[in-house]
């Protein structure tokens, strides 16, 4: 008798997968959708919708963080259409595949950098949800501006008249605006939360 490979029965997401992925999704459309997850700058919206996806990465595993991450980037290609930045608001009039690239792409990275941190660099548990989260949060915002200044920089700086040197060094002062508050933002929110899950008996992946 030809016996059954149990590999065969192994679907592309748990129930338990499926459960937290529905779950951080619903905060990711709660944030993106009420304009909470975002807050309105000059030139380009901070943003805390990459906490979500950080959190799903470090308690279920990379496929929830990918999950997660899109919704993370649909929602923020959904808010340029709704309230876009200036800097957002010229990447759609420019080009709408650049426009959700530049929201989309760099989102579903996140979840790769935040669980290659988590599983492989030495420490505790603390330690370690702690770089995750911190680097993750920086993926977002390096790979976030970084693609709108390959994609769109250029014709960007031609619009405004200025150099495209001028904005590569204006993209590294958001950055450093930004992506440092940010980042730190996420250490202190994702370490505690992560903590308390694996102290109520949730096993990390």
């Amino acid at each position: 008798m030809e016996q059954n490979n149990p590999h065969q029965n192994q679907t592309f997401m748990s129930i338990r997968e499926l459960t937290i992925s529905g779950l951080l999704a619903g905060i990711t459309i709660f944030l993106g959708l009420t304009g909470y997850g975002f807050v309105p700058l000059v030139v380009m919206n901070a943003t805390i919708l990459h906490i979500p996806t950080i959190i799903g990465t470090v308690v279920a595993g990379p496929k929830v963080g990918i999950l997660v991450g899109f919704l993370f980037g649909l929602f923020s290609f959904i808010q340029t259409l709704r309230a876009p930045s200036l800097m957002m608001q010229f990447a759609l009039q420019y080009s709408v595949i650049a426009d959700a690239f530049i929201c989309i792409v760099p989102r579903i990275c996140i979840p790769i950098v935040v669980w290659l941190l988590y599983k492989y660099i030495p420490g505790n548990a603390h330690l370690r949800a702690g770089v995750s989260a911190v680097g993750g949060a920086l993926t977002n915002t390096v790979l976030f501006l970084g693609s709108f200044f390959l994609l769109v920089g250029a014709p960007y700086a031609a619009a405004k008249g200025i150099s495209v040197e001028a904005v590569g060094l204006m993209i590294m002062g958001i950055v450093t605006a930004n992506g440092i508050p940010e980042a730190i933002v996420s250490g202190v929110i994702v370490v505690p939360i992560v903590m308390a899950l694996k102290k109520a008996g949730w096993k990390m992946k």
